[in-house]
């Protein structure tokens, strides 16, 4: 509650104990309703104060967690610059987290869901930056829309199993590397949400990948 409207208040208050002295003696029961006014206007004193309390602290904690976030992606960008300057992962800073779009060729093999060494490597190193951050984290698989080849078909029918199975790989391996197992989930895109058109080779690459997504927990 603001000192102006604190003081409007309290205006109020005197001007309803002026308005009883002015008037002399007045009856019992408009006596009783003044003061009942007046104890509903200092509940609604301690009401606001509270809400401003509350409002306060929740800000303290919006910036803290911002404050979190952009030592995270600072971090993050600082560890994966051979990566990033190779085009193979970008670090993005959003209003309200971090995204790390990384190639699937880095992590995969061509159809496969096992990490490589070097796809292992470097989702140890994220793990590294991001275990002690307390961030809901969402695991995102997306793939071209080729659809999957007949040697892996029996167990991932179609792109969105295949995207799942290697959203829930990566998942694993942040597990086994400290990352809060129940701060995570694994999803599945598929082939629907490009950020390339499928109709090149370059286009199709970038759409194979995996996003890491850190966004701060809520209460």
């Amino acid at each position: 509650m603001s000192q102006v409207q604190r003081r409007a208040v309290w205006f109020v208050v005197f001007c309803v104990s002026m308005a009883v002295g002015a008037a002399g003696c007045v009856s019992k029961g408009k006596y009783t309703k003044l003061e009942k006014d007046r104890d509903q206007l200092d509940d609604q004193v301690t009401t606001l104060q509270s809400e401003k309390d509350d409002l306060s602290l929740g800000l303290a904690a919006a910036v803290a967690e911002n404050v979190a976030m952009a030592d995270t992606y600072s971090e993050l960008v600082g560890e994966l610059q051979t990566e990033v300057a190779a085009g193979q992962v970008e670090v993005m800073q959003m209003r309200d987290g971090i995204r790390l779009n990384v190639s699937q060729d880095l992590l995969f093999g061509s159809g496969g869901t096992t990490l490589g060494e070097k796809g292992r490597d470097l989702i140890a190193r994220v793990a590294a930056q991001i275990k002690d951050e307390g961030a809901v984290i969402s695991v995102e698989g997306n793939t071209d829309n080729v659809p999957v080849g007949p040697e892996l078909r029996k167990l991932y029918p179609t792109n969105w199993e295949l995207a799942g199975a290697r959203a829930a790989e990566v998942v694993r391996l942040l597990a086994d590397n400290g990352v809060d197992p129940a701060s995570m989930r694994a999803v599945s895109r598929g082939p629907f949400d490009p950020i390339a058109s499928n109709d090149t080779a370059e286009g199709r690459a970038e759409n194979r990948r995996t996003e890491i997504v850190l966004r701060p927990a809520t209460e």
